[in-house]
């Protein structure tokens, strides 16, 4: 592994996709403040968490309206045990899509309760909203996959980039015929496309009514000021302003998550290290093929956990020599 230069680093959250069964149960057996969050998880949203989390059905987690307020307690629990064993707070934050509002918990902008609120119906609007897809795209620019999707959008349908994830992946969504159509334009094309086992056509102007709804549900949430500088999906940018928040969140659901953009943002700042906090490492992953000299840590588990504080502590310890 590459040796670390300093203990300045970034902290990212994963989003949809990144769930599995079991999932934050190691944790949880190790650690009374993991155990903890997980608690509070169930008493807000009123769901099964752990259960769902740590035994669940496979099928059942990967419903949005399940997964997304899984992965917030699941990010959370995780972040409180690393925040508790390494003090040093990261210089920014970013999350993918709703791994975006992890990132607002760890920087003070929303309170657990409220995010994990806000995600239930973020992820009922959006469960609802039926009739669409998503299409993985691998080793396609962002322009080739915009002409991909003039090209085989159906009349009156929608097909747009929707994940900018990396210089070797871009995401399209769209309804269903047009992403159908897409996938056996890249087979005839020896494009190598992925159907997404999403329940719609998220981050795409068909999510526009839940983007709607979901507006006006958001303004009788507290926005704080943050504590860390948090890069949003949508501008790519840090926002610090707590009120800046309400409508980037709604923009959030019907815009690309523009998380190429976002990882080049940090690094061009002086930051290579990034510590991927929740299950799998989709993320990282992501991160090695934008910047291949960053450096990506993860805590998923108590050895990642541990493998990630003897890293960044070495490197803390001889700066303050």
């Amino acid at each position: 592994m590459k040796t670390l230069r300093t203990a300045d680093y970034a902290l990212v959250f994963p989003g949809q996709g990144s769930q599995y069964v079991g999932m934050g149960l190691e944790i949880f057996k190790e650690f009374i403040s993991a155990e903890k969050i997980f608690e509070s998880a169930e008493q807000v949203s009123k769901l099964d968490i752990r259960n769902l989390c740590f035994f669940g059905d496979e099928e059942n987690l990967m419903e949005t309206s399940i997964t997304q307020p899984c992965l917030l307690a699941t990010n959370i629990a995780l972040y409180t045990v690393f925040q508790e064993h390494f003090a040093r707070k990261p210089k920014f934050v970013c999350g993918h899509s709703a791994g975006e509002y992890s990132a607002l918990v760890a920087a003070g902008v929303l309170s657990f309760a409220d995010a994990m609120n806000l995600l239930q119906v973020r992820g009922a609007l959006m469960s609802r909203t039926q009739g669409g897809g998503m299409l993985a795209l691998k080793g396609v620019t962002f322009e080739q996959a915009e002409k991909l999707c003039r090209q085989n959008v159906q009349p009156g349908g929608v097909l747009v980039p929707a994940n900018l994830n990396s210089p070797e992946q871009i995401v399209i969504s769209g309804d269903i015929d047009s992403i159908e159509e897409a996938l056996i334009f890249a087979f005839d094309n020896n494009l190598k496309a992925i159907p997404l086992p999403v329940s719609g056509a998220f981050h795409s102007p068909l999510m526009q009514e839940a983007a709607q709804d979901f507006a006006n549900i958001i303004g009788n949430f507290q926005f704080n000021d943050a504590g860390i500088p948090v890069i949003s999906n949508v501008t790519t940018k840090p926002v610090i302003n707590g009120y800046e928040w309400s409508q980037l969140l709604e923009q959030q659901i019907t815009s690309a998550v523009r998380w190429e953009a976002s990882i080049r943002y940090i690094y061009e700042r002086g930051i290579e290290v990034f510590v991927e906090v929740g299950p799998k490492k989709v993320l990282s992953k992501l991160i090695k093929k934008i910047v291949p000299s960053a450096v990506t840590l993860n805590v998923e588990n108590v050895k990642s956990l541990q493998e990630t504080l003897l890293q960044l502590q070495q490197v803390s310890d001889l700066q303050l020599v």
